[in-house]
């Protein structure tokens, strides 16, 4: 469009393409959160079974 190329800003982009990638910036952020979440506890359960059973660590 003629407007955009009239901004002065260098990087004229279109704002449906930045909230475009604001929404996909929050779905990432959001699918690694969830994946935080639901790994920290089975990574906290490995720890914790491996430091009360130290004779299990090659097993583990």
């Amino acid at each position: 469009c003629p407007a955009c190329s009239a901004l002065p800003c260098p990087a004229a982009l279109p704002k449906h393409i930045l909230d475009i990638w604001v929404i996909v910036l929050i779905i990432l952020a959001t699918i690694l959160i969830m994946t935080a979440l639901v790994l920290c506890p089975a990574t906290a359960v490995i720890i914790y079974r491996v430091r009360t059973h130290p004779t299990r660590n090659g097993i583990v």
